[in-house]
């Protein structure tokens, strides 16, 4: 019997080579008159955001431009946004960027509308205990790397002050506009840890509590172009078949996880990368083998397919085999496009180790569906250091 679950896409994604230059036709549709660029720096630097303003500007919209977006969102640079946003009589907001761009774009929409003061409750609006008094302001988001899948999800990953973590808040684009021509840039170790994370979101949506036939669909499909493309768009940044699939693969994953969800391996990682800076996407890889390791013991068949993907020979039926077979598969890989190890970004065992407390306090951890206890995730931090 196939499993009940709810399908959804959340916004409508604008796919294709150029699809940019429909930005203004997009941002009149969504009742923008006067946008809130949001970038940063090395937006700056490429010039897409002189491109995009252009673009805007000739639908006869008004463009504000911001570059103060940083890594993981904290919450101090929404409110610097926030009150750009009040003395301008901005009406809708545009992200261009990376996936944190993308998520600081998603909190500053809902912060101008609700007040500043969602910032100290992100809990209990991720939670539901609270809801919105007020929409969002209109919101357009755009990536320029393929990887985090911001522009297809409901939630915003934002560093809160007060808790002193990473923590989600709810808000979801009106629309994207993904054109695979904005990646074309990326460096080769962008390109691969990026690719990374749609591969982390398809394999935990595959175990999440709330998957579907349908999610893993989406899952499946995210990894075999991933496993297909990311090595030819690491090598080649110019391969356009290459990164055309990737930020297919990128949105297709966000897609899945929006649907279904992700679980310990990112709150793991959320956890890291908040304590040591180490990037998300690098976070995701190093532990996606042993979250896998451990997805094989709910989910031995989901695990097995996953493997052969990724180019294992897995002949037994027995989920620890399995698990051990698809992990190494994935963990080869990863290190083929040269992803680095916790230790090769100067982490000890002790400091990785510091992380327990802080995955056993995120809900996020729970939502694997399967068991998770302390020693459960102590195994997974201790698997994903040792590689």
């Amino acid at each position: 019997m196939l499993r009940q679950g709810v399908y959804q896409q959340i916004a409508p994604v604008l796919f294709g080579s150029k699809t940019v230059g429909q930005a203004g036709q997009k941002a009149k549709e969504a009742g923008m008159g006067n946008i809130l660029l949001v970038c940063d720096e090395g937006i700056r630097q490429t010039k897409l955001d002189a491109k995009l303003g252009r673009i805007l500007m000739d639908s006869g919209i008004g463009v504000t431009a911001w570059y103060g977006a940083q890594t993981d969102c904290p919450d101090e640079t929404v409110e610097e946004a926030v009150r750009i946003i009040d003395g301008n009589e901005i009406d809708g907001i545009i992200g261009l960027g990376g996936g944190s761009v993308l998520d600081t774009a998603k909190v500053i929409a809902a912060a101008a509308a609700n007040g500043l003061d969602i910032l100290g409750e992100v809990v209990e609006y991720l939670s539901g205990t609270k809801r919105y008094q007020h929409r969002p302001l209109p919101l357009i988001l755009i990536p320029t790397t393929a990887g985090t899948g911001s522009e297809s999800t409901f939630v915003a990953v934002v560093t809160s002050s007060r808790l002193d973590a990473k923590v989600g808040l709810p808000c979801s684009a009106d629309c994207a506009i993904v054109d695979p021509e904005l990646t074309m840039s990326v460096p080769p170790f962008v390109t691969a840890f990026t690719g990374m994370d749609a591969l982390s979101h398809a394999n935990e949506a595959l175990a999440e509590k709330k998957n579907t036939p349908h999610s893993d669909l989406l899952a499946f499909e995210t990894i075999r172009l991933v496993k297909t493309y990311l090595p030819a768009a690491v090598t080649d940044g110019s391969d356009k078949e290459a990164r055309e699939n990737l930020a297919f693969a990128s949105s297709l994953a966000g897609i899945a996880f929006n649907e279904s969800g992700v679980h310990i391996g990112h709150a793991c990682a959320h956890a890291l990368g908040h304590l040591y800076h180490v990037p998300h996407g690098i976070c995701c890889a190093v532990l996606t083998p042993a979250v896998i390791e451990l997805q094989a013991y709910a989910y031995p068949e989901k695990m097995k397919r996953l493997g052969t993907i990724m180019g294992a020979e897995i002949l037994s039926d027995s989920p620890v085999e399995i698990g051990i077979k698809a992990a190494d598969a994935v963990r080869t890989f990863s290190k083929s496009i040269g992803i680095p190890s916790l230790k090769e970004q100067g982490l000890t065992e002790e400091q990785i180790m510091k992380a327990l407390p802080v995955v056993q306090n995120d809900p996020l951890a729970y939502a694997y569906d399967g068991q998770i206890t302390e020693e459960v995730i102590r195994t997974v931090l201790q698997r994903a250091y040792q590689g």
